[in-house]
């Protein structure tokens, strides 16, 4: 049974919508990247590579049907195929790659630069992979099912024709990418919660490392303090200790006081930590864990969620109709339709949440600039004002002291 045109039109409208809602969550993602280095993280920097995945799939999902109107063999229908064919799949590998990053955090001890150092190789994985197969459906044309791209009901995409590479080289290899990816989290998040386990017995262990959030990478440090016989020349080797009233105390043995802070990963000099060496901690080391182990489970599950969402509809629709080849469900087509273009709104609302710090001080700054008062001229003293004017002693009326009391100045 096919499709009418009402809910052809209905789908097509969907797609639109949701691909113009993409990409301002992709062009939020881009302007915030480069206009501030408080969005620079580590993570955010795979998901600003991966948002420009989503614009060049978002292009190809705006051209929704027109594509099949135009005809399987024309360039518009086979363009829009290889864009989604080779676009669309590459978001699940940057997330992928981001899991990598955390993985490699947490048992590795992979820095922010080395962590860089992985990028290219990331960029040319995510995107290269995907071009292999999308640039070799271009050039296949069988006597007997035509060329590989062509109508797909939604798009122009893999032809019903072509129907098995649709599973074979998509959605097979996108729920391998998603299986792997959610394996390094759930790894990683027991790791994260022992450590926290850890940390919470504050006091019985000597040495303590905080756990950060790993979608920060930033080295560990621990702190310790060493105290040792002082090194005196030879006159000052009596020296005594004398209380309050100037009185000498007998018995007293110089020493000194160091405070070193170094990285946990490097090893500590044995003829520096022997002795009365001390390891220091703080009292909200458990705090430290906390947040991390929060800020973990969040991310994690906003990852999870997303790519369900994503990927849970449209595979429903491709089993059903490998199960049903005559038939066409339009609520899990529109479904399809609704979600797979809505990869880059989602990337950008993990983005969001995982910079939210610095979106609040975005926000806070733009408010600020939009409701700052403009100054006005004083009719009386000529000067010009932020908040008016302040009257002092004679009927002097003058503005200085008023703006460096606003400024967090003293009169």
């Amino acid at each position: 049974m096919e499709l009418t045109t009402k809910q052809l039109d209905a789908i097509e409208v969907t797609e639109r919508l949701a691909s113009i809602l993409s990409l301002l969550g992709t062009s939020y993602i881009v302007i915030t990247f480069l206009a501030s280095p408080a969005f620079r993280k580590p993570i955010n920097r795979l998901v600003f590579y991966a948002s420009w995945g989503n614009i060049v799939c978002n292009v190809a999902t705006l051209i929704s049907r027109s594509g099949i109107d135009a005809g399987p063999g024309s360039s518009l229908c086979q363009l829009q195929g290889f864009l989604i064919q080779m676009f669309m799949p590459a978001d699940a590998l940057w997330t992928l790659a981001m899991a990598c990053n955390v993985y490699l955090t947490f048992f590795h001890k992979f820095s922010a630069a080395q962590l860089r150092a992985l990028e290219w190789k990331y960029f040319l994985a995510c995107y290269g992979l995907p071009l292999i197969p999308a640039l070799t459906y271009l050039g296949i044309n069988s006597p007997s099912r035509g060329k590989i791209y062509g109508p797909a009901t939604l798009w122009c995409w893999i032809s019903i024709k072509w129907d098995f590479l649709r599973v074979a080289m998509f959605y097979g290899p996108v729920w391998l990418v998603i299986f792997i990816t959610l394996g390094i989290y759930v790894r990683a998040g027991k790791e994260i919660f022992k450590k926290r386990q850890e940390l919470r017995n504050v006091g019985q262990t000597r040495t303590y490392t905080v756990i950060e959030n790993p979608f920060i990478s930033c080295k560990t440090t621990e702190v310790q303090i060493v105290s040792e016989p002082a090194n005196l020349a030879r006159h000052d080797s009596q020296a005594s200790l004398c209380d309050d009233h100037g009185n000498r105390v007998q018995g007293y043995t110089p020493y000194t006081v160091s405070v070193g802070i170094g990285s946990t990963h490097s090893e500590s000099n044995p003829s520096r930590t022997s002795g009365s060496a001390k390891t220091f901690h703080r009292n909200h080391i458990t705090n430290e864990a906390n947040s991390a182990a929060w800020g973990y489970t969040k991310c994690a599950m906003l990852f999870f969620i997303s790519l369900i969402i994503t990927w849970v509809p449209s595979t429903i629709n491709r089993v059903y109709s490998l199960v049903h080849p005559e038939a066409v469900s339009f609520p899990l087509n529109y479904a399809s339709g609704l979600v797979l273009p809505l990869q880059g709104f989602w990337n950008a609302f993990v983005y969001t949440i995982t910079s939210l710090s610095a979106s609040k001080a975005l926000y806070q700054s733009l408010r600020h600039r939009h409701h700052r008062p403009r100054p006005h001229r004083s009719l009386s003293s000529g000067t010009r004002t932020s908040k008016g004017i302040m009257p002092l002693p004679g009927g002097r009326q003058d503005s200085f002291p008023y703006v460096l009391q606003s400024l967090g100045g003293k009169k």
